[in-house]
């Protein structure tokens, strides 16, 4: 599976796509134990309106490999369409605790801290998994 740091992710989400053909990244997340592909849009939000939290573990993944968790998926009702605020793991938390993990519920939210990135990456079920 696919690895993401902060720094790619941040670029994949605010990186231009030059050209109209070329395909736009697809990281993988969990919500609830439900592994889902998102559709890597380029922008940058402000912070305005409502956002769901998606935790990140820089440098190690959450259950099966994949680098996300988010909070909320399409068919909550309290899921925003996508509009996404990343949290990363703090510096000297032990990764591995986390390792069999795929949903928010079972992190720690204290040994995660708040970025400054707010974007747009909309949840689709995996296809061919």
């Amino acid at each position: 599976m696919m690895r993401i740091s902060v720094a790619v992710l941040s670029l994949l989400i605010i990186a231009s796509t030059t050209m109209f053909a070329q395909a736009l990244p697809r990281p993988h997340s969990w919500a609830d134990c439900e592994e889902f592909d998102g559709v890597v849009t380029p922008n940058a939000l402000p912070v305005q309106g409502n956002f769901d939290q998606l935790y990140m573990m820089p440098g190690h993944t959450f259950k099966d490999g994949v680098p996300l968790i988010s909070e909320s998926k399409p068919g909550d009702a309290d899921y925003n369409g996508g509009r996404w605020h990343l949290n990363v793991l703090k510096a000297g938390v032990n990764a591995s605790k986390y390792s069999n993990v795929c949903r928010v519920e079972d992190l720690d939210l204290n040994d995660f801290e708040a970025t400054d990135k707010y974007f747009t990456c909309p949840l689709l079920p995996r296809r061919g998994h």
